[in-house]
This record gives C-alpha cells, structure tokens and sequence, in this order.
C-alpha cells in the first residue's frame, strides 16, 4: 500500500486490509527519485545495508517531535516556579578609578504553567535490500494492534514529511536482507585529550545556532567537563544534533550534555560501544543513565563530585 501527501490523520479504512496482529514495516522504494531527500537525510544510494540514523528535526514538526520529544503544558493547573539559567554581569571597583567587569551564571525564577514531558518516539529509518537487489528504505517492524496504531501513524507521517510518500509493508518481509544495525548518529573529534580553546573551536557551529543570549551559559557548560580532561568527545549528528558526549573510559564515565537548556546533564556508565547504539528513547530514559544532573546552581559541584 502506497500512501503520499504530507499527513494523514487516522488509520483510515485503506489499512482495513491489513490483518491485526500481523507484521508491518513502513519504508520507502524506488530510491533513486529521492537523491536529493536523501542527502538531507545523510544516507545515499550507495549506503551500505544496516546504516541507520535518526531523522533531522530540521523536516518540520513531526521530525522535530521523534527526534526531540515535546512538553505538554497544563494550562488548566496553577502556575509553578520554574529555573533558567543566565550570564550576570556587574563591575567591581579595583583602587580609585579602575573598574573591571565580573560575569558568572546564575538561577533565574520565573513562573510558569506545569508541564510534562513527552518524550520523543525516536522512529529510525534503516537503508536494506531484497532479494532481488532492490535498495529500501524502511522503518521498524511493527505489530498491527491497537496498541501500536498511534506509533504506526506517526511514523507514516515521518516518511511523508520528509518524502512525501510512504509505502505499508506487510507481505514478504523476509525478502528483506537483515543486515546487523549499525548507527551512523555520532562523529568523534581528534582522539586524545583537547584543551578547551580547541574544543571550543570545533564546538563554535553548535552552539551559535542558539540565542545569543544562551551561548555563554552553553560555553560554561561545555568547558567545566571539558576541564575534566575527558579522552574523547563526540558530537551527535542528524536528529542527535545539538548532544555531545564527553567520554571518560578510566573514571567509567560518559557525560552527555546538549545545547539546548532545558535538558540536564545525563552519566552513563556504558562503554562507548553500547552508548554509540543506543536509540535516543533509551538514552533518555531511567533504565540506562547513572545520575542525571539539573542545570541549576549546584550543578557543577555535582559534576565535580563524580570524579572524587
């Protein structure tokens, strides 16, 4: 089953067709008419079989959502306090006439309506072929129950936001190869340790995409584990754009710190190899991290206690 357009909104009778408890896979054919969507996806026709990537939020706001999550904001309860964190400045007087700028961040209140998280879906998308040497694009395997049917519809909404069509596999699924997953979301920088100069050089594109205003507060972030000496650092790629991992091997450590201010600190205790796998949804959730630490005013000294 074809399906193009830019959304649907339900699982519509055209998937009446399809027998519940059956296995379905969404994907995409004939890949040669996408080069160019592919590109901007970072895979291409000559990607090898397993490569997988989670989507760019960059598409529009479903990619936004997989890859990023949402909060949902209860209007309907009291405001709440809530903590940003910003660059103060002020002057001190050094002898009669000389004045010196001082800066450090601080916790700044402000009120707000409760919210939750939402965490995102995380759908990758994976290049495979058939038998028949046919290349695909392809999603998950999906079980065709109730309980699926609203991560099946979103991710038929991934593929048509960013192809605008997305074709329902539910037949023959064994004629796809099952090529061992190998995920392509992280570039590790120079091996060995980099004094934050250079680190914050490579660093620089990242973090001017942001607000101006949230810059230096990225920049402190960013130097105070980098002070730690860690061995290697990647930067995540693709919908992990804006991640970056600080591994620390010998402490058993890997910090994950991201651009954007609202997230906290998460410490794994994972190898690289295991960490470098794992889908966004698991990064993210309780079952893997070992401590998660909250961007607000004794965040560094929690940070500094992990290497005691």
């Amino acid at each position: 089953m074809v399906l193009r357009g830019t959304r649907i909104r339900n699982l519509s009778r055209r998937f009446s067709i399809i027998a519940e408890g059956s296995t379905i896979i969404c994907g995409l054919t004939e890949l040669n008419r996408f080069n160019d969507r592919l590109a901007l996806l970072g895979l291409t026709m000559n990607s090898n079989d397993g490569e997988t990537i989670l989507p760019s939020a960059s598409f529009g706001p479903i990619s936004r959502y997989n890859s990023e999550g949402r909060e949902i904001i209860h209007r309907d309860q009291p405001m709440e306090t809530a903590y940003h964190q910003a660059e103060w400045h002020w002057e001190e007087w050094h002898g009669r006439y000389d004045r010196i700028e001082q800066s450090r961040i601080v916790d700044v209140p402000h009120q707000r309506y409760p919210r939750t998280f939402d965490p995102p879906p995380s759908i990758e998308i994976t290049i495979a072929t058939t038998d028949d040497s046919n290349r695909l694009l392809i999603s998950e395997r999906i079980l065709f129950i109730p309980d699926n049917y609203n991560r099946i519809l979103h991710t038929v909404n991934l593929f048509l936001e960013i192809f605008g069509e997305c074709n329902v596999m539910d037949q023959n699924l064994n004629s796809i190869c099952n090529a061992p997953i190998r995920r392509l979301n992280w570039t590790i920088l120079p091996q060995g340790r980099m004094p934050w100069s250079r680190l914050n050089n490579e660093l620089t594109p990242l973090i001017e995409r942001q607000p101006q205003g949230n810059q230096p507060v990225i920049r402190y972030r960013f130097q105070s584990v980098n002070a730690h000496n860690p061995e290697f650092v990647a930067v995540g790629r693709y919908g992990f754009d804006g991640y970056v991992i600080f591994a620390f091997p010998a402490n058993s450590l890997f910090i994950l710190e991201c651009v954007n201010l609202g997230n906290a600190t998460y410490v794994f205790g994972n190898n690289w190899e295991t960490l470098s796998q794992m889908t966004k949804s698991q990064i993210l959730s309780n079952d893997y991290q070992r401590d998660r630490l909250i961007h607000t005013g004794n965040w560094e000294g929690r940070l500094n206690s992990l290497f005691q």
